[in-house]
């Protein structure tokens, strides 16, 4: 030991006696921390600047109309991307687009052709066509901005959709509306006709009496005509006012029977949604079973977050339950089934809900949470997930008909007012006729009273069928849930069906900038290439000490004393200037410090062990390492994308273990990943450690001769 010691104690007298070498010492612990702070740095927030990638919209949109209302949704585009700062647009004529796009002006360009707007309201005709979206990209001009400009693409298309889907949407539910404000003002009108022809049934039996009595008494044949003339203006007056309301009826009616669609799918849609909630939540207790004792603490976050899915899932069967209930008047049996079901499992959703915030409690409370209590939770989620597929398993066959059933009730209610105000105007003309002849022939004989009295009947009849029909419409109340059913609020009803999902974004171990995220690939980098340009600049090999024999293992280790000592502060220069000078986000900065001196020190040792025992061949096999070591580390982008056989070396590189604990240190820790990460480097030191010490006896002589016979060759750096 004396000896090692001996020979470090040399080197650092003669990195401090010598100022050439003590200068490349400094720029050898300063040259990694700049590889790494320039790299980072430069990738802090690289799209943060997509502003400067210019992209050309040409907008040539023609516009078109719907309703007799203009639409121009080429224009609304427009607007929209000018209100949006993520890229640069740039509004151009299609010349100056073309050419700037080839020369290099732009890195793309979007060309809004002049039937954009047309195609897309063409969803209305019998042959609709999807509209397009000229975009053009320079690729040679840079490999990411394409990437960058076709995420700006995919931003005005879904843009494009949700506009489109919430103006066709908004235009259905205000013709609803508009129908629906028809029909309560005719509602009243309606009203008063089936008022007035139901007291003209109830009083048939009235005018038979008086028909008899002036067939009996042809004396007060004069007095019965003056009565029955009395009547005639009101008659006659409710006559006019039912053909009107007929003609208008029919017209409404036509428009409705045409508006009461797909709400069978849209319920099938949320119950779908509902069950891959109830089924990933399994995931979710799998995830807080496996850490419980491990990381309570995140723990505890996972169980807010499933707690919050929970809600979601309750929410939303509440939505659908009122909603069913709603359109549920008549009570059918099947839509009844199936909404005590959707209640029973939100009662289910909500026992969960609470037992969720009991285990929060009591981990707030600092108590345990055993796995049992946990299984349970997971065994409760279990009947919630099979009610949801039991209810899909009939849905089609049994739920979906008996909802089409009740809309089709709805249609068939406006259908027998259409057919029923119909009847009513045939009727009329009938009755006006009888009674104006009635009126006219008040002086004409008993034989003409006996022909009155032989058409009441007839009469009779027709009024009585007219007043059921009226008295059944009054009593089911069908025009009352069609005028609710069409006047729902047109703004909301679209946006509903546009945008019907929120997404909650749950951020799990958050890094605030993409420069921090790459700060662990950069600084483990930063350490491999600092202990690469250590071995190319200082020599492994010991000079001999005066009066001292020194041996072969003994040699090996003192200067790896001194790479060591330099490796150490290239690790320290790092990851101050990344804490300090960065400011990148690290979560527990003194562990970030310790950690990276130990990678340095893993390193510096695969490094050193390579050069001291191989020489100039080893240099190259480091260099090979970090190659491999770029790609295959899983660094930038995640190992499964990579080809295949850097996926099958990746288990095997010390980069992967070095980064992947670096990660867990600067965003939060599991400490089974560090601990597996620390156990492999400290594998991999002790493993270069001993090779190091039985390799440089055993290829002393062979690198020894390929040195000299390289050095012949009059080409050694």
């Amino acid at each position: 030991m004396t000896n090692i010691f001996t020979i470090f104690k040399r080197d650092i007298k003669n990195i401090f006696t010598n100022w050439v070498a003590l200068v490349v010492v400094i720029a050898l612990i300063v040259l990694p921390a700049l590889y790494a702070w320039f790299n980072i740095k430069a990738m802090w927030d690289p799209y943060g600047n997509t502003s400067e990638i210019l992209v050309a919209v040409v907008n040539e949109d023609k516009g078109s109309s719907i309703d007799d209302t203009k639409v121009n949704i080429g224009s609304e585009l427009v607007t929209q991307l000018k209100a949006n700062d993520k890229i640069g647009w740039r509004f151009v004529n299609y010349k100056d687009a073309d050419t700037g796009v080839k020369n290099g002006k732009y890195y793309a360009s979007i060309v809004i052709p002049q039937n954009f707007s047309s195609r897309i309201l063409s969803l209305l005709e019998s042959n609709p066509k999807k509209a397009e979206l000229i975009y053009s990209v320079n690729e040679k001009l840079n490999p990411v901005a394409p990437k960058i400009t076709q995420s700006g693409i995919d931003k005005v298309q879904q843009e494009i959709n949700t506009s489109f889907v919430k103006i066709v949407d908004g235009i259905i539910f205000k013709l609803f509306n508009k129908l629906g404000e028809e029909l309560t003002r005719g509602k009243p009108f309606l009203q008063q006709f089936a008022d007035v022809i139901i007291d003209v049934d109830n009083k048939i039996p009235e005018i038979n009496r008086a028909v008899d009595e002036v067939y009996t008494q042809t004396q007060n044949l004069n007095n019965f005509i003056s009565s029955v003339n009395s009547q005639i203006p009101l008659i006659e007056d409710t006559m006019t006012s039912a053909s009107d309301m007929a003609r208008s009826g029919s017209s409404f009616l036509s428009k409705a029977k045409n508006a009461i669609k797909e709400l069978s799918p849209f319920i099938k849609s949320e119950i779908v949604t509902l069950s891959d909630v109830s089924e990933g939540s399994e995931d979710f207790i799998n995830n807080i079973i496996s850490i419980i004792d491990k990381n309570p603490s995140e723990a505890r976050n996972l169980l807010g977050s499933l707690r919050d899915r929970y809600s979601d899932v309750s929410e939303r069967l509440s939505s659908l339950i009122d909603l069913l209930n709603s359109f549920n008047k008549s009570g059918n049996t099947i839509i009844s089934n199936f909404s005590g079901q959707l209640n029973e499992l939100r009662t289910r959703v909500n026992s969960q809900i609470d037992y969720t915030n009991s285990l929060i409690d009591s981990i707030d409370a600092g108590k345990a949470i055993s796995s049992t209590m946990l299984n349970t939770l997971k065994e409760n989620n279990l009947p919630i997930t099979s009610s949801f597929k039991s209810i899909l398993e009939t849905y089609d066959s049994l739920i979906a008909p008996s909802i089409e059933g009740i809309m089709q009730n709805s249609i068939d209610a406006a259908n027998s007012t259409l057919e029923l105000l119909n009847s009513v105007k045939e009727s009329i003309p009938v009755s006006q006729d009888l009674l104006k002849s009635a009126q006219s022939g008040s002086e004409v004989a008993l034989n003409d009273i006996k022909n009155v009295k032989d058409a009441l009947p007839e009469i009779e009849s027709t009024i009585h069928d007219i007043a059921t029909k009226l008295k059944s419409l009054n009593e089911n109340d069908q025009v009352a849930e069609l005028v609710r059913l069409m006047s729902l609020n047109a703004q909301k009803e679209s946006d509903f069906i546009a945008n019907p999902v929120n997404v909650k974004m749950n951020r799990i171990y958050p890094i605030p900038n993409y420069g921090s995220a790459m700060n662990p690939f950069f600084t483990t980098l930063s350490l491999w290439v600092g202990g690469l340009i250590l071995a190319s600049l200082l020599s492994t090999e010991v000079l001999p000490i005066r009066r001292v024999k020194i041996k072969l293992y003994q040699a090996f280790l003192g200067r790896y004393l001194t790479f060591l000592t330099i490796a150490i502060l290239q690790a320290i220069v790092v990851t101050l200037g990344d804490i300090f000078m960065l400011h990148v986000y690290v979560l527990n900065p003194i562990m970030f410090v310790a950690f990276s001196a130990f990678i340095s020190t893993v390193f510096s040792m695969i490094i050193y062990t390579l050069v001291s025992v191989f020489g100039n061949v080893g240099k190259a096999i480091a260099m090979v390492l970090l190659v491999l070591q770029i790609s295959a580390s899983g660094g930038t982008f995640p190992v499964q994308v990579t080809p295949e056989f850097f996926q099958i070396i990746n288990p095997i590189l010390p980069f992967t273990y070095a980064v992947s604990g670096v990660r867990e240190i600067v965003s939060g820790i599991l400490w089974n990943v560090l601990l597996k990460d620390v156990i492999v480097l400290l594998i991999y030191f002790t493993f270069f450690l001993i090779m190091g010490l039985i390799w440089k006896r055993l290829f002393r002589n062979l690198t020894g001769k390929f040195t000299k016979k390289f050095k012949e060759s009059g080409l050694e750096g």
